[in-house]
């Protein structure tokens, strides 16, 4: 019985952690094309999609990512 529970559990866990990384390449793709395709320099956008990434991941809101993450 416990081996099946670990087995389920670590099986979560990888599953979360692909997901996970699989959710962070999708964001990060689609904001470069979204930036880029609007004129902006390629140093700039990276920086900016990084900064939204984390800021979404740690408040769950696209809105204060790209307030807090905006060129100043």
């Amino acid at each position: 019985m416990w081996r099946l529970a670990f087995v389920v559990l670590t099986g979560c866990t990888s599953f979360h952690e692909g997901f996970n990384k699989g959710f962070d390449k999708s964001f990060r793709e689609s904001c470069l094309n979204g930036a880029l395709k609007k004129g902006a320099d390629k140093t700039v956008a990276e920086k900016y999609c990084d900064c939204a990434l984390a800021k979404f991941k740690e408040t769950k809101s696209m809105d204060q990512a790209a307030e807090s993450c905006a060129p100043r």
